[in-house]
């Protein structure tokens, strides 16, 4: 009795050590009622659901276990092109653009980012929210100016005459396309992992995101 009485107390000491490694709770991300972040559902309790659900989910979603309900909001670039001539996609459904689409039914501000596929997240409110939709803020990636943003769903470069300025990016790198070889949303950001604002895979000193692809 006393073994499970120590066990119990050990439990106990290691649980807040176990709560402050997750990387989700009270940023940005955790938008349950009990998150300190500023933007947050007023009875929605579960982190997880916002965005996964164990049962039900979404087929087709280039993430895993999707609940949250997909944007079909399509992207509008100007110009239409990058500066080497490559059209940059504009169907939110297409394949250049699975990569993202998920992180765009909350950011595009076309979907309320309570508005999952099962059940509810309940309503969510904060700064730059309205109508439990983003709208406004540095969170909001505007689908209708998609140009103040780097390019997504585009395909990584190919060597092309007086064009040196990329790099061919090993597989080990985290900052990378996807594995249809499309730039997306994930190439920079790890939704999971705030230990470089606002969700960078690595520390952005440098220019060390740029250069990843870039040689500049």
């Amino acid at each position: 009795m006393r073994k499970g009485r120590v066990f119990l107390i050990a439990v106990a000491l290691l649980a807040p050590a176990i709560a402050s490694a997750g990387t989700i709770a009270n940023t940005k991300h955790d938008l349950s009622a009990t998150s300190t972040a500023a933007i947050k559902s007023g009875s929605q309790t579960d982190t997880c659901v916002f965005c996964h659900v164990s049962h039900n989910s979404a087929p087709g979603v280039a993430r895993p276990l999707w609940s949250h309900t997909l944007t079909n909001q399509n992207l509008t670039w100007a110009p239409t092109t990058t500066v080497r001539g490559t059209v940059l996609p504009t169907s939110i459904t297409s394949a250049a653009l699975t990569g993202s689409r998920a992180c765009m039914s909350c950011h595009d501000g076309t979907v309320a980012l309570g508005d999952l596929l099962n059940g509810t997240g309940g309503t969510v409110t904060g700064p730059n929210v309205t109508a439990g939709k983003l709208s406004g803020g540095v969170n909001l990636i505007n689908p209708a100016a998609m140009q103040s943003n780097h390019p997504i769903g585009v395909a990584k470069p190919a060597a092309a005459t007086g064009f040196t300025s990329f790099k061919t990016v090993p597989s080990s790198s985290p900052v990378n396309y996807d594995s249809a070889g499309y730039v997306q949303c994930g190439s920079c950001h790890n939704p999971h992992d705030n230990t470089f604002a606002p969700f960078l895979k690595i520390d952005p000193a440098s220019g060390a995101i740029c250069t990843s692809c870039h040689d500049i």
